[in-house]
């Protein structure tokens, strides 16, 4: 029988920030009034508002739409019903993060509405996620040679790799504000700089090496 092959088993992994894919903004378009049905009505003069605002910047809006609608009872003293509070949240995507800014202010704007956000987030098809693999990969490699090196040995093969998977955090930058009286002043300019996104790779793999020189240890 032949002796078996010689083996050294590593694991690679590395750690990437990269800029986000893109960046995302909830605006919240809120009414109150005593009774339902007008309270409505006037939800939807301010959702209009929003739907007018992200049709003016088209050119930056990757995607919207509606995340939540609640229509809710405010309560008085001895639980009676003091009148309605309806509201609308309106996710926008924006995929050009230098420019999330203009949207924000432009959305600060809007009366009866708040605004949440930015969110920053990595694409899961982001070229950086294949970029941390191949680094992982890489970082097995050298590991392994360093190892084989360490007992008088070079690698002679891969029997196995395994791919531990890609993970991104996802830090999040929030500002809120109530948009109610902002169009009496004038427009302040934001210059919001994106949060890096910490992308992980992290692979097994297992070499064959060539016969360690003990002798020589």
């Amino acid at each position: 029988m032949t002796e078996p092959s010689p083996r050294v088993v590593v694991r690679g992994e590395t750690t990437l920030r990269v800029r986000p894919s893109h960046a995302t903004l909830s605006i919240t378009a809120t009414a109150r009034d005593k009774r339902r049905d007008r309270a409505l009505a006037l939800l939807g003069d301010l959702q209009r508002g929003v739907t007018d605002l992200l049709a003016a910047h088209a050119e930056l809006v990757t995607r919207s739409s509606t995340a939540a609608v609640g229509v809710h009872p405010e309560q008085a003293e001895r639980n009676r019903i003091s009148g309605y509070r309806a509201s609308v949240t309106t996710q926008v995507r924006i995929d050009d993060v230098d420019r999330v800014g203009e949207l924000a202010v432009a959305a600060a704007a809007l009366d009866g509405c708040s605004l949440w956000g930015p969110s920053w987030r990595l694409d899961r098809d982001d070229p950086a996620h294949a970029e941390a693999r191949t680094e992982a990969i890489g970082e097995a490699v050298a590991r392994a040679r360093g190892y084989a090196a360490a007992v008088g040995s070079t690698l002679t093969g891969l029997v196995e790799l395994r791919d531990d998977g890609t993970s991104s955090g996802t830090p999040m930058m929030v500002m809120a504000g109530s948009a109610r009286g902002a169009r009496a002043a004038a427009a302040p300019e934001l210059d919001l700089e994106p949060t890096l996104q910490e992308v992980h790779g992290a692979v097994e793999a297992v070499f064959l090496i060539s016969a360690p020189n003990l002798e020589e240890l």
